[in-house]
């Protein structure tokens, strides 16, 4: 798989498919993940980011359904091919501009990414079509599993997973749903909406994330609570919301 195989197809979880996909564009879960003895990317020198990066390229060739994966080194890429994979909803915009000893994983179909060297050591992202959150969460505990075995996660037993956010300290996992809501707009009915689920601990997003509008009436909902709570407790309370 080279770079260019992008732009020959579409990712999968754009295709249309999967429960009510007619509302819901798509099912997202990321998880937070750091090593253990190693500083966060925000205080790492580069030689502990580029340990970071050769650890996390061996690590992913070992890990069932990441063996076809493309694994790009950012700072070898152009402004265009960057903000084409931030378009692409593969990464963040910030892993885009500061570039350096930064890495991006991303399997043929799209919907598995991972971003190296972003806020955390790793942001492991799943994405399907549709409303689909159970196989989402399937995959990336899979990956996840499979990656706790072959790298030393930085945990504590009391706090969970370890991250440079407090607020992802705990499971580190952030599940969204990307919905097309025109009605609720058109009705001037979408504020009342999204104030009710801000009182139940959730947050709205625009169409690239955090700090994005939500322009063309998406609208990106996902837990703000990652602490406390099993993930199956956490998905269960996202499902019941949308």
């Amino acid at each position: 798989m080279i770079f260019d195989d992008f732009l020959n197809h579409i990712g999968g979880w754009l295709k249309g498919t999967g429960p009510h996909a007619d509302i819901v564009i798509s099912s997202r879960i990321r998880l937070a993940r750091n090593l253990d003895k190693t500083p966060f990317p925000h205080w790492a020198k580069k030689e502990d980011s580029e340990k970071v990066l050769s650890l996390a390229e061996n690590a992913f060739k070992r890990v069932d359904g990441l063996k076809d994966s493309l694994f790009l080194r950012l700072e070898n890429f152009d402004s265009i091919d960057k903000q084409f994979l931030v378009e692409r909803h593969l990464m963040s915009n910030e892993h885009a501009i500061r570039s350096s000893q930064k890495g991006l994983l991303v399997n043929p179909e799209e919907n598995i990414a991972i971003m190296v060297n972003e806020e955390d050591h790793f942001r492991i992202q799943v994405m399907e079509s549709g409303f689909d959150l159970d196989e989402t969460w399937s995959v990336i505990n899979a990956i996840d599993d499979r990656l706790s075995e072959l790298l030393s996660y930085a945990y504590s037993p009391e706090w969970g997973y370890l991250t440079a956010c407090p607020t992802n300290t705990g499971t580190g996992m952030r599940g969204s749903v990307m919905l097309h809501l025109p009605a609720l707009v058109m009705t001037r009915q979408i504020n009342r909406v999204l104030e009710a689920i801000a009182k139940l601990s959730f947050t709205t997003r625009g169409l690239y994330g955090e700090g994005t509008q939500a322009s063309g009436n998406f609208f990106q909902i996902s837990n703000q609570v990652s602490l406390g709570q099993r993930e199956e407790e956490m998905l269960g309370n996202i499902k019941g919301v949308i």
